[in-house]
């Protein structure tokens, strides 16, 4: 067998296995159903995401942010762009380093969770129906040790 037939037979079977593909891919399929559900708020589950994030830490940094979605200053602050202009957060500088940025939740952000959260209660329990309360009880502890993982952990 040659390596060229290697590596396309291990393509073939690595694409059963592959975590990060089925992670994606099922991340994919649960983002469509929260988006779908959501389209009346007018806000994408990565925003209502941000949102609730933000309102549960009141006011928070950008790179803490970016630590608690586990992506980077660079993706949240394309995310907040449209938040911002929809009047939803404020960025104001920090007392106490003013080139540092805080994040939080206007009254119209918190009049926009208001009315998301019940289409995000329908979209959870959606989605937890169509999985089963067993997956959901296995997949929220796993996913969340997953979270965990990062640049640092691998060889």
């Amino acid at each position: 067998m040659s390596d060229q037939q290697f590596s396309s037979e291990l393509a073939r079977q690595a694409v059963e296995v592959c975590l990060c593909f089925h992670a994606r891919k099922a991340s994919r399929a649960i983002t469509q159903v929260f988006d779908h559900v959501l389209a009346a708020t007018g806000l994408k589950t990565t925003q209502l995401s941000l949102l609730m994030v933000v309102n549960a830490r009141e006011s928070v940094r950008i790179g803490e942010l970016a630590d608690a979605l586990v992506t980077d200053s660079t993706t949240v602050s394309r995310t907040i762009k449209p938040l911002i202009r929809g009047g939803l957060i404020s960025e104001t500088p920090d007392n106490r380093d003013r080139r540092v940025k805080l994040i939080t939740v206007t009254d119209a952000g918190r009049t926009a969770l208001d009315r998301a959260m019940p289409l995000w209660q329908a979209a959870q329990s959606q989605v937890a129906k169509q999985l089963g309360s067993g997956m959901v009880q296995f997949l929220l502890p796993a996913l969340e040790a997953a979270a965990q993982l990062g640049p640092s952990d691998h060889p």
